[in-house]
C-alpha cells in the first residue's frame, strides 16, 4: 500500500517543447516543491497523432525518462477528451449533435461522440500504443481515462443505442406506453425507433423520457470508458483505472453507477472562493467530497484536480489569499484523499487557459507567491503518511441522481426551482457543523452501520429501497425525511393509493395535499414552543401510528400536523412535512441526533471537523479567531487556518 501523498498534477509538456530550458527548470521546481507526481497526455492528441496514422511518442517518452530520473510518478492520460482538427474536420460522425437538432463544428473539447465507430477506432489504436508504453516505465502507476465526461449528443448513432437501452429495460413497447403514461395528450408508441431522444425541438412533455436519457447517457458513458479500458488491457492488466469526476452533485453524471467500473474514485473540485462566503463554499465543497468518496467506501479517492490560486473560466477570477491553498487542499486529506493534484503545474502560455492558476506562472520564478505556498505545503505533505481506511461515520445523508432528474423535470408543485441539491446540502451543512464525519448513501446502500440516515427531499420511492429501510429502522434505526417523499416511481409515475407510497406504514402517516409557496413566501412551523420558518413546500398530514411533533401557524391549514414521530420496531422515524430554514433544522435534527446517541466532537458551528487516520482535523474557513473545545480542552484557531491533532 502506497504510504505517501501524491502531490503535483496536470503538466503539459507539449506545449513547451520548443522551450527546453523551461522543461528544465520545470523538473528543478517541481523537486523544490515536494512533487511527487504529475498527470500526463490529457490533451495531447493531435502532438501523439499529428496526421491520421503518423504517430510521435518520442517526445513523450523523453518527459516520462526525466521525470523517473527525478523521482516523480506519472498518471498516464487517454487524450480521447479532445479531439484533433484533422479527426472533427475529416469524420463528421465525430462531432455531437446538440439538443437543437445542430451538428457541431470541429473545435472546443468535451464534445465527442461516444458512440462513433471511427471515434472509438481512432482512440483505440492510441491506447494500445499507450499500454505497450506504459510497459517500459515503473514510475507510471494509474490510467486516467479520458477528462470529465458528460457532454451530451442527439446524433443517430446516439438514437440509434438510445431506442436499443430503452428496449433491453422496457422488453415490450406496451410495458414502455404502461410506465410512461403516454396515453397522455396521445403520445404513444408504436415502437422503440419512434421514440427520439429529448430535444428542445421535439417531445418535452413525457417526464419519463428525460428521466431514461438522462439514465442512458450515464451508461453510455460508463460503456465508453469501459471500451477504452479494454482497449489498454488488450496489451496490459498491471495498472489500475480511473476518470476524473467534475462538478458538483448538481451535476447530470451519476457516479455511484459509475464507481462500480473505476478501481479508483477521482474528483476535480473547483469551488468558488472569495466569490461567496468562504464557509459556505467550505462545507459544500466538504459535502462533495463526502459524496463522491461516498459512492464506493471500499475504493481509495484522490483529489485529481484543483486550483493552487484562481480558475479563468468562473464569474470572476478570484485569488486565493495567503494559506486558502494549503486549507483548501488538506481539507481533501481530512475527507480521505490519496492526493492533493492541481491543474495546472505550469501556466499555459496562450489560448482559453492562460490565466488559469497554476504552481509555476508565466514568470517562472520560484519567488512567486503561489510557488512558495505550494512549496511549504509540499513540505507539510511529507509529515503526513497515506493508507487506505474507511472513514468512520454514524451518520448518514441519502442522495439520488434518479431522484434530482426527476425532481427537475417533474411538473408541479413547483416549476420555479425544486432545488434538490441544494436543500441536500443545506441539511448536510446543519449536521456537519455539529463536528461529525459524514457518509452519503444512495438507492443500493446498507443503512445497518449508521445510527441515523436522513432523506432529504425524497420524492422517488421504489419498494426495494422502502424494505431496505424498514429493516434498518425495525433493526433499531433512526431516519428523518422531509417534503416532498414517497411521491412517484422511477419514471415518475404517481403512486396510487396515496403518499408517502411505500413509506406510508414506516413513517406512520398518509400525505393528502401538498401546497407550493411561492419564493417571497414563508411558512411558520411551531417546534417544542419556538417558531421556526420554512419555504417551498408545505403537505397536509394526516397521523395514523405517529405522533405529532410540531403543526403550521399559518395559512389555511393552521394548526395542521407538521411535524411527525413514529416508533417503528425498534427504531424511530421523523417527518418533516416542509422544507424548514436552517434554524428550524438545527432545533430538530440536534434533537434527533441525542436520540439517536449521536454526538459531536466540536461545539463550534463555524468550523468544520473531520476525523480520518486517528487525526481530528479542525478548519476555520471564516478570516476571524474561532474559539472550540475539543475533549475537554480549550482550542483557539485563526481565521483561514486549520489544526491537526492526534490521536
Amino acid at each position: 500500500m502506497r504510504k505517501k501523498i501524491l502531490y503535483g498534477g496536470d503538466y503539459n509538456p507539449e506545449q513547451w517543447l520548443e522551450y527546453p530550458e523551461i522543461l528544465k527548470k520545470d523538473i528543478e521546481m517541481m523537486k523544490e516543491a515536494k512533487i511527487n507526481t504529475v498527470t500526463l497526455g490529457m490533451f495531447s492528441w493531435s502532438m501523439l497523432e499529428p496526421e491520421e496514422g503518423v504517430y510521435n511518442f518520442e517526445w513523450l517518452e523523453n518527459i516520462i525518462e526525466i521525470l523517473e530520473a527525478s523521482e516523480i510518478e506519472v498518471i498516464l492520460g487517454t487524450p480521447s477528451g479532445a479531439k484533433p482538427t484533422w479527426l472533427g474536420n475529416r469524420y463528421e460522425e465525430v462531432r455531437v449533435v446538440r439538443a437543437d437538432g445542430v451538428r457541431e463544428l470541429q473545435g472546443n473539447r468535451h464534445n465527442f461522440c461516444t458512440n462513433s465507430p471511427v471515434y472509438r477506432e481512432k482512440i483505440a489504436i492510441i491506447n494500445e500504443k499507450l499500454a505497450h508504453l506504459s510497459l517500459k516505465y515503473k514510475n507510471i502507476i494509474l490510467w486516467h481515462i479520458s477528462n470529465e465526461f458528460g457532454a451530451d449528443c442527439h446524433c443517430e448513432l446516439c438514437q440509434k443505442k438510445f431506442s436499443q437501452w430503452l428496449k433491453e429495460k422496457y422488453k415490450t413497447i406496451e410495458n414502455l406506453n404502461r410506465e410512461w403514461w403516454t396515453t397522455f395528450w396521445s403520445h404513444r408508441y408504436k415502437n422503440f425507433e419512434e421514440i427520439h431522444t429529448p430535444m428542445s425541438i421535439g417531445e418535452m412533455s413525457v417526464t419519463a423520457l428525460d428521466i431514461n436519457y438522462r439514465q442512458f447517457m450515464v451508461k453510455n458513458y460508463i460503456d465508453y470508458f469501459n471500451f477504452e479500458k479494454a482497449s489498454i488491457q488488450k496489451i496490459t492488466k498491471h495498472l489500475p483505472f480511473t476518470t476524473n469526476y467534475h462538478g458538483t452533485g448538481n451535476h447530470n453524471m451519476n457516479y455511484r453507477e459509475f464507481s462500480k467500473h473505476v478501481d479508483i474514485i477521482s474528483y476535480d473540485s473547483y469551488p468558488e472562493w472569495m466569490m461567496k462566503n468562504n464557509l459556505d463554499v467550505a462545507f459544500e465543497t466538504s459535502f462533495n467530497f463526502d459524496l463522491m468518496r461516498s459512492t464506493d467506501l471500499n475504493k481509495e479517492f484522490m483529489l485529481m484536480e484543483s486550483s493552487p490560486s484562481s480558475t479563468n473560466w468562473q464569474s470572476y477570477s478570484k485569488l486565493k489569499p495567503n494559506n486558502l491553498l494549503s486549507l483548501a487542499s488538506i481539507q481533501s486529506i481530512a475527507h480521505s484523499s490519496s492526493s492533493i493534484l492541481y491543474f495546472q503545474i505550469r501556466q499555459s502560455r496562450g489560448s482559453a487557459e492562460k490565466f488559469h492558476g497554476a504552481v509555476i506562472d508565466h514568470s517562472g520564478k520560484s519567488s512567486h507567491r503561489v510557488f512558495r505556498e505550494a512549496k511549504r505545503l509540499g513540505g507539510e505533505l511529507q509529515k503526513l503518511n497515506y493508507s487506505f481506511e474507511k472513514i468512520n461515520s454514524k451518520v448518514a445523508i441519502y442522495y439520488s441522481w434518479l431522484n434530482k432528474y426527476a425532481l427537475e423535470r417533474t411538473q408541479g408543485p413547483r416549476n420555479e426551482g425544486m432545488d434538490y441539491y441544494q436543500n441536500v446540502l443545506e441539511i448536510y451543512r446543519v449536521l456537519k457543523s455539529k463536528g461529525l464525519n459524514i457518509d452519503i448513501v444512495f438507492e443500493d446502500s446498507k443503512l445497518e452501520d449508521y445510527n441515523l440516515v436522513v432523506f432529504p427531499m425524497m420524492y422517488v420511492v421504489e419498494e426495494e429501497i422502502a424494505e431496505e429501510i424498514k429493516k434498518y429502522v425495525s433493526n433499531g434505526g433512526t431516519i428523518v425525511t422531509t417534503a416532498p417523499v414517497g411521491y412517484v416511481n422511477s419514471d415518475d409515475l404517481c403512486h396510487l393509493g396515496g403518499f408517502p407510497g411505500h413509506l406510508k406504514d414506516v413513517l406512520g402517516i398518509e400525505i393528502d395535499e401538498i401546497d407550493a409557496l411561492t419564493n417571497e413566501e414563508r411558512g411558520k412551523v411551531s417546534y417544542k414552543g419556538k417558531t421556526y420558518t420554512s419555504k417551498y413546500f408545505n403537505e397536509m398530514i394526516t397521523l395514523c401510528e405517529a405522533e405529532p411533533l410540531g403543526v403550521y401557524e399559518k395559512f389555511f391549514y393552521k394548526g395542521s400536523v407538521a411535524i411527525s414521530e413514529n416508533i417503528y420496531g425498534l427504531g424511530k422515524t421523523y417527518h418533516i412535512g416542509t422544507l424548514l430554514e436552517r434554524e428550524g433544522l438545527y432545533a430538530i435534527l440536534e434533537d434527533v441526533l441525542e436520540e439517536s446517541g449521536v454526538y459531536g466532537a466540536i461545539d463550534n458551528n463555524n468550523l468544520i471537523y473531520n476525523n480520518y487516520l486517528g487525526r481530528h482535523y479542525i478548519f476555520n474557513f471564516t478570516e476571524t479567531i474561532e474559539e472550540f473545545k475539543f475533549k475537554g480542552k480549550e482550542y483557539s484557531l485563526k481565521g483561514l487556518d486549520y489544526i491537526i491533532i492526534e490521536d
